[in-house]
């Protein structure tokens, strides 16, 4: 093993390899599989450490460093860690694993795994059985940073539930050297200077998330209204937007303006046409009044007639006969005004009222 150098504040690599059994109770290969505890602090059997996994909240800032340096690749398990230890001398390093996601669970940060057919033969027939997770972390305290990737071993370091490998053999400073110009790419590629602290590219990694995941629901929701648009307009379910705008061009050309109007138009028409029935409902019963075939007294009676049916109340008018209000009512003596003229019954006749009802009205308008 190569001798471990240091520097104050870069990161370094290390791995760990968890006690876990690759088999379930079952005896079936493990498809979710942990990858790093928490931990404040995890050391390792060798002395190594110590190395910081907090809390769920740091659990995710390192996911979310992790997918941003990934860049859309996926992170491999390969077998007893050859892409460090074989791969920099020429060597190779096939996959045992794709790793497909990454979660926060109750003890640590664990891994969706996809198995290659041979290390699933390799597991099931125990020629392996622990997984020792590649990952950066801070020197100045030990907080990890973010994964790189995993190997298949039978080194476990650890007796707990995240164990560290015995026979990791990295140059520390070549590591701390990769870690600081993969922090400034990163910084870089998120907008921000290259010194950048820790805690500002994370801070940056999560606002982007936040932004993404705002997007994502946007996006959903345009696709939401583009789907009944289709079915509307009677398209496939993949109709591409070109396929969407002719089909919309297509009805609209289709619409025949002489049986249909615009919306706002419609409605002003309407508008009008209800200002102008009022405005000659009003008129026609003031001019009965003023030709004395309504008594004053039943203004509001002829009024709502004239609103609802302007005909009906014209029909009532032909057959009223006029009267002088003012003559009528003010030429009886005393001893008649508990009583009707013929003129006034044959009013109220044609009002639908019965004497007792037209003298009451008189009356009160009289009052």
């Amino acid at each position: 093993m190569t001798k471990h150098k240091t520097s104050p504040d870069a990161g370094t690599a290390v791995a760990i390899a968890t006690s876990q059994a690759a088999l379930d109770a079952e005896g079936k290969v493990r498809t979710k599989v942990q990858l790093l505890p928490f931990g404040d602090p995890i050391y390792g059997r060798d002395g190594r450490g110590p190395y910081r996994l907090a809390d769920a909240a740091h659990a995710q800032a390192v996911i979310d460093t992790t997918l941003a340096v990934q860049n859309g690749t996926e992170l491999f398990i390969d077998y007893d860690h050859q892409s460090v230890l074989a791969v920099p001398k020429g060597g190779t390093a096939r996959a045992a694993g794709w790793i497909k996601a990454l979660t926060v669970e109750a003890d640590g940060i664990h891994g969706q795994v996809e198995w290659t057919a041979a290390a699933h033969q390799a597991l099931q027939a125990g020629e392996y059985r622990y997984i020792s997770p590649h990952f950066r972390f801070a020197q100045k305290d030990g907080r990890i940073t973010r994964l790189v990737n995993a190997g298949l071993t039978n080194s476990p370091n650890l007796d707990l539930a995240a164990i560290a490998s015995a026979d990791m053999d990295t140059d520390e400073a070549d590591d701390d050297e990769g870690d600081t110009k993969s922090m400034k790419a990163i910084a870089s590629a998120l907008g921000l200077a290259d010194d950048a602290s820790e805690e500002e590219v994370l801070a940056a990694i999560k606002d982007m998330m936040e932004k993404s995941t705002a997007q994502s629901a946007q996006l959903a929701a345009i696709d939401t209204t583009l789907g009944e648009v289709r079915v509307a307009v009677g398209l496939a379910a993949d109709a591409d937007g070109a396929a969407i705008a002719a089909a919309l061009a297509e009805k609209t050309a289709a619409i025949d303006p002489a049986q249909f109007v615009p919306r706002a138009s419609y409605d002003a028409l309407a508008k009008t046409v209800r200002e102008g029935a009022e405005a000659a409902a009003i008129a026609a019963v003031d001019q009965a009044v003023a030709d004395g075939k309504v008594p004053p007294v039943q203004r509001d009676w002829a009024l709502d007639l004239a609103k609802k049916d302007l005909a009906s109340f014209h029909s009532f008018l032909d057959a009223a006969v006029p009267f002088a209000a003012g003559d009528m009512l003010n030429t009886k003596t005393d001893a008649d005004k508990s009583k009707l003229t013929a003129e006034e019954s044959a009013i109220a006749s044609q009002l639908g009222l019965t004497e007792d009802q037209f003298l009451k009205a008189r009356d009160e308008g009289k009052n």
